[in-house]
């Protein structure tokens, strides 16, 4: 009779130490789910902040540039004398806003005479025509990358020479808007025609990284936009 208590004492207690054992493992198992989720989802956002990180940067430096561009547009002062200058004249320190669509996503340009340069092309400190438009990634994407080019040359019309690089990527949409000094908005602007420069520029500038969009915008507001040109309307 001893002998079978005892025996059945060290069953129960080889079968509680087995129940212990499996509840431990799937506490265990409970517990390294739990921290290989928060490992991933860690790697998950440091990933996404990274990736916002470099789009802000992005956004920032072309921003920045194309403000201080719009900003120091440039018209001679010697426009605004009584006597007046035509309009081919007046077009050659041209800033000219274009207004284009990509289905729904706004594609435009825009093409100027700035005093602010980056010195390409072995120039510095001129006047010199900038423009900025969309270059697409490949055929079909949707996606784009924004253009800067820069010419110190003189010439007629909108520059194709000049120097051209690459100031933003994984850009979808660029739309730019301008306000007289009323405060009316136009999706595009011709000096040549309204003899002013816009008082504001607003930029608008939309990105795409993976699922996510971004959109930045800011405003120009050209000191010179105070002239107003005289035309005389005769031949150049």
């Amino acid at each position: 009779m001893r002998t079978s208590s005892s025996h059945f004492s060290q069953s129960s207690i080889e079968g509680f130490t087995l129940v212990e054992l499996l509840m431990a493992i799937f506490l265990m198992a409970i517990i390294m789910t739990i921290v290989s989720a928060t490992f991933f989802r860690s790697h998950e956002v440091i990933d996404i902040v990274r990736k916002q990180g470099e789009v802000y940067q992005m956004a920032r430096t072309c921003m920045d540039r194309m403000l201080r561009d719009v900003t120091c547009a440039y018209v001679p002062a010697a426009f605004t004398a009584e006597t007046g200058f035509t309009k081919q004249e007046i077009a050659q320190y041209r800033f000219i806003g274009r207004h284009d669509k990509d289905g729904t996503l706004d594609k435009d340009s825009i093409y100027f005479t700035t005093t602010s340069d980056l010195g390409l092309g072995g120039h510095k400190d001129m006047i010199t025509e900038v423009d900025y438009y969309l270059q697409e990634v490949e055929q079909g994407k949707g996606v784009y990358y924004l253009m800067r080019r820069e010419d110190a040359k003189p010439h007629q019309d909108i520059t194709t020479r000049g120097t051209e690089m690459e100031l933003a990527e994984d850009v979808t949409a660029l739309n730019i808007v301008y306000l007289d000094k009323t405060g009316t908005e136009s999706e595009d602007w011709d000096i040549a025609k309204r003899l002013v420069l816009p008082s504001q520029v607003k930029i608008t500038i939309t990105f795409r990284r993976g699922d996510e969009t971004y959109t930045f915008t800011g405003v120009a507001s050209p000191p010179l936009s105070a002239l107003q040109l005289k035309a005389s309307g005769g031949k150049s």
